[in-house]
């Protein structure tokens, strides 16, 4: 039994790199690394934000709702930067020094996934992009093709977790394989049935490549993940219904679940 990751760097990529599939493959063979059967390639979707022109200088953002100065002053950011959470945005929870609690698109996040790390200047910040999911298929489809291997893709993101300190990785979209490993009906070493387990395999393997992958100048923002031999690899036409496997709704999370029932009850 054995799991591999194998941190790739690049150069600096910027907005002009237009082609992600031709940039990687170069990367991976400058690292001296060939590409086989069911690797997992995960990719920082930062990466994808700037190729895809998802950066935005402060400066573009000349207009402050309310809502968004009062939670600039709880949180000490800046108004602007704020104002573009908002907009990014489904719902805002509230904010604490340093940062606001947002979701967008069923994933609770910091800043609603609006960064300022490592995009392209104090002056500048960064969001995600906007249909990961087609991202990453587009990507998965071109190097299947370009390389004669079946692989699978996951776009990564960090966040944090409640009541925990740092950030940890986890998958924003993934494509060419089932990202959850269902447990649910199988026996402990007890003979116990599982009733509820299911395990974020795709989550937990971005967690393991955020090790090499780093968060501010390590210039890793690829790695080849080798031998999870549990992963399902599945051609899926309906990409978005793969990823909406790793979501769950507020009502049903252990932590967003007491507090919608709370509010109902009012």
């Amino acid at each position: 039994m054995k799991l591999e990751f194998f941190g790739v760097q690049t150069p600096i990529i910027n907005s002009s790199d237009k082609d992600i599939a031709e940039i990687l493959l170069e990367a991976i063979k400058t690292s001296k690394i060939e590409l086989q059967d069911r690797d997992i390639i995960i990719i920082a979707s930062k990466v994808i934000s700037i190729i895809e022109d998802c950066q935005l200088p402060l400066n573009s953002i000349t207009h402050v709702q309310r809502k968004a100065e009062a939670a600039a002053k709880m949180s000490g950011l800046d108004p602007r930067f704020v104002e573009v959470v908002f907009q990014e945005a489904d719902e805002i929870f509230g904010a604490v020094p340093g940062a606001i609690l947002a979701l967008r698109n069923n994933i609770i996040q910091a800043n609603a996934g609006v960064d300022q790390s490592n995009a392209g200047g104090d002056e500048f910040l960064i969001v995600l992009p906007r249909e990961p999911f087609r991202s990453a298929e587009k990507i998965r489809k071109t190097l299947c093709v370009k390389t004669g291997k079946t692989l699978g893709i996951i776009l990564a993101d960090s966040k944090t977790h409640p009541l925990r300190q740092g950030t940890s990785g986890f998958a924003l979209a993934v494509s060419g394989f089932i990202p959850l490993i269902d447990d649910r009906g199988t026996e402990d070493l007890y003979g116990r049935p599982m009733k509820i387990t299911t395990r974020a395999i795709a989550d937990n393997l971005v967690s393991g490549a955020e090790i090499l992958m780093g968060e501010t100048n390590q210039r890793v923002p690829i790695v080849v993940v080798r031998g999870c031999n549990e992963i399902k690899f599945q051609e899926e036409e309906d990409i978005e219904k793969i990823n909406d496997l790793m979501k769950i709704s507020p009502q049903n999370c252990i932590y967003m679940g007491p507090l919608w029932y709370s509010e109902l009850k009012q």
